[in-house]
């Protein structure tokens, strides 16, 4: 199934988008679009892991969610 996509308008740096186009001309990358595709998906998967590991340490320093999480290890 393929993914959704939208037209989506922004500023970038001009050095970081002529690097990106440096790089597909070499065929380092199959495009510029490609490129920034990539990095937003690691960005998205970075910022979904901090929140993640964020929730992980709260809840560890939450005694009733500790509780509730023994209890249920030993049912």
């Amino acid at each position: 199934m393929a993914t959704k996509t939208i037209r989506y308008t922004t500023t970038l740096p001009l050095d970081h988008v002529n690097e990106l186009r440096e790089l597909a001309k070499e065929k380092k990358i199959p495009s510029v679009n490609y490129a920034i595709n990539v990095a937003l998906d690691m960005y998205i998967k970075e910022q979904k892991a901090a929140e993640y590991k964020t929730q992980m340490e709260n809840a560890s320093q939450d005694k009733a969610f500790l509780s509730r999480t023994l209890i249920s290890d030993l049912a």
